[in-house]
């Protein structure tokens, strides 16, 4: 008997009991009790678990972060620029394990072959480049500023002979940034008015007029005359011509002012800003006093 035990138990049926409980936990352990699987948990919901066999992880997703992401690119750039993200945005590719080769692929969007994918793998991430490919086809805003890309992310794994294949989509917006490629055109090129000589002073002449396919300050228009007189102004941003002098036919019955329309960009490739140039012919009619 096991002296301290209720009611008493014989030493022999203890040990019947104890054996019972170690063979227990022995064939727990053989069957296989569950364990926790060490894992990682990446930047846009990835989840990859360790798999000791060398196989994909069994929750391992092969996807893009984002169904869109947005880049953009200078306009005119040349061969194998790159086009930027905006600051503070997601990385752009996916997570991979090291067995993956990943390519990525533009499937649609651009039918004028503007661009190319380019994949560049540091560490456990595909980054996706997005680059102008070199050929002699201009990236032109005025054209086309922006574009739609459907990118294909296809990755394989070699497994003996058999083989895995992965696909992921993902959609890229590419904005063209203006630059300052265009100068202000006149139309028409050639102005001509006649004003009796006793035209009152500041009255509006005409009006000359350029236009500006840039944008923002590149697209913006100042006109002055390149001539030295005193006889007329132009307003800087209207193009309407008045009389600052008065007339008289006696003196002088015609004449002739070149205006110029400049944007307020800085020139590309120029360091200066474009401008052009047009012809205003002004006749005087006499008065008879």
């Amino acid at each position: 008997m096991v002296p301290g035990v209720a009611g008493g138990v014989s030493r022999a049926r203890l040990l019947t009991v104890v054996r019972s409980v170690v063979l227990a936990g022995l064939i727990t352990r053989a069957l296989g009790d569950p364990a926790p699987v060490p894992n990682a948990v990446h930047d846009g919901g990835i989840l990859q678990q360790d798999d000791p066999t060398g196989g994909l992880p069994d929750k391992y997703v092969f996807q893009f972060a984002h169904a869109l992401y947005n880049v953009s690119i200078p306009e005119n750039s040349v061969g194998k620029t790159y086009a930027v993200q905006p600051p503070n945005e997601d990385r752009l590719g996916i997570y991979v394990t090291p067995e993956l080769d990943v390519k990525y692929k533009i499937v649609s969007g651009d039918k004028d072959k503007f661009f190319k994918a380019e994949e560049r793998l540091v560490g456990d991430f595909a980054f996706l480049a997005i680059r102008l490919r070199t050929s002699n086809v201009v990236l032109n805003r005025e054209k086309g500023d922006s574009y739609r890309l459907e990118v294909k992310a296809t990755a394989t794994k070699r497994e003996g002979k058999s083989r895995i294949s992965l696909e992921a989509d993902t959609t890229i917006d590419v904005r063209v940034l203006d630059t300052n490629d265009l100068s202000p055109l006149f139309y028409p090129t050639e102005y001509s008015v006649t004003i009796s000589e006793d035209t009152p002073l500041h009255k509006s002449i005409l009006r000359v007029i350029a236009e500006d396919a840039d944008l923002g300050l590149n697209g913006e228009i100042y006109y002055s005359i390149l001539d030295e007189t005193e006889q007329f102004a132009v307003h800087p941003t209207t193009g309407v011509i008045t009389l600052t002098r008065p007339l008289k036919f006696t003196d002088r019955s015609l004449h002739e002012l070149t205006v110029t329309a400049s944007d307020r960009g800085i020139g590309s490739g120029s360091g200066r800003n474009q401008a052009s140039k047009a012809r205003v012919k002004i006749k005087i009619r006499q008065v008879n006093l």
